[in-house]
């Protein structure tokens, strides 16, 4: 944790990089395991990868994954499966992949249009909830600023469920999205040099924000 806040550093490509988010406070480190994305970490890179993360923080990203899928990269090690995808068509099946990996395991992140109402029926499905910017041609890692007003409805709606605030965050407006009531952040394109190169400097800015945030 940095202060009160849970941290998710997405879009970890090189072991440099898990190292200085895990110094940073990060609780879970984001893999990309879905080919489409520009941070793509293909499968014989994410092994010694992944031995640079502890075991309880490893989050597999992807999009779309079947229940094959999803038990597979169980199986590589993850503890988490992070599953985007857009719930007005049926290539994801939300509740099979809870039923077999359970729901404890599980994240999922709904690709909904700013003002869309959030598909409630998916909350007893899964552990987490990503709240991300839509993009027409993307699942996340976009730099855009998701919907904070639906995010902040949500909390408040639905207080006991865990909630992760995504899109664009970073040094320069983490306390803004303080704001909105989010406590566990999804850090990804604000917190980086290119696609896939965090930047240690960026990283400890916003680290530096949300503990002075915490203490104000």
């Amino acid at each position: 944790m940095i202060g009160q806040a849970r941290i998710k550093v997405c879009g970890i490509t090189r072991a440099a990089d898990a190292a200085t988010a895990l110094a940073q406070g990060a609780d879970f480190l984001g893999v990309n395991c879905w080919s489409g994305s520009p941070r793509f970490v293909p499968v014989a890179a994410r092994a010694p990868l992944l031995r640079e993360i502890p075991a309880a923080k490893r989050v597999a990203v992807t999009v779309n994954p079947s229940v094959a899928e999803a038990l597979a990269l169980i199986a590589e090690g993850f503890a988490i499966v992070q599953a985007h995808f857009d719930p007005t068509r049926s290539d994801c099946d939300p509740k099979a992949l809870s039923a077999a990996v359970g729901p404890d395991r599980l994240w999922l992140a709904p690709k909904l249009a700013d003002g869309a109402e959030w598909p409630v029926e998916l909350i007893p499905l899964a552990v987490g909830f990503v709240h991300d910017a839509h993009a027409k041609d993307a699942f996340g890692g976009t730099g855009k600023t998701s919907d904070w007003s639906r995010f902040a409805r949500l909390r408040q709606r639905f207080p006991d469920v865990q909630w992760l605030l995504a899109g664009g965050l970073g040094p320069h407006n983490i306390t803004a999205a303080a704001a909105s009531g989010a406590d566990f952040f999804d850090l990804n394109s604000g917190v980086e040099l290119a696609p896939g190169l965090k930047s240690a400097e960026k990283l400890s800015s916003t680290a530096e924000a949300l503990l002075k945030n915490t203490q104000s």
